[in-house]
């Protein structure tokens, strides 16, 4: 409400860039019917100023999502790089250590393979019993590989 005297009133929070419609209604009581009638003063239409955007700051957003998913994927590219720098070191160095010389490794005999066993092997324990199980028996004719077998072909 303004006083009846004031001829001027200040607005305040209005948004930047819009355009309002302001009416002013003058309120009186009526003699006739003894209640409260309003009566048109006048109507008047105006516009804020658009806000000035600041140059150069980014917008809230981009400074948000945007940056972690950047900073995300700088770390994981990071990562990756890391592994595919270790992978390849322990590939040029043949599974060895840098710097650890690769040894061959002992052979006790060419010609023969054990199982690090001494003696005979004991016989191992007869297997329990179970469901009884579908073989098939394969028998091939083999004859000896010798010197008078030459591949034959064309």
């Amino acid at each position: 409400m303004i006083p009846a005297d004031s001829s001027s009133f200040l607005l305040t929070d209005l948004a930047s860039g819009r355009t309002y419609d302001l009416c002013v209604l003058a309120v009186y009581e009526d003699s006739a019917t003894g209640l409260t009638a309003t009566r048109p003063v006048g109507c008047a239409r105006f516009s804020t100023e658009p806000a000035l955007r600041p140059c150069g700051v980014p917008h809230a957003p981009f400074l948000g999502g945007t940056m972690i998913i950047a900073l995300g994927g700088v770390i994981v590219a990071s990562v990756l790089v890391f592994i595919f720098v270790l992978l390849m070191r322990y590939k040029v160095h043949g599974g060895q250590p840098p710097g650890k010389a690769k040894t061959p490794a002992p052979v006790s005999s060419v010609c023969s393979q054990t199982n690090g066993a001494l003696g005979p092997t004991p016989a191992p324990p007869a297997p329990e019993p179970t469901a009884p199980r579908a073989h098939t028996v394969v028998q091939l004719d083999c004859e000896p590989w010798g010197p008078g077998h030459e591949p034959v072909g064309p």
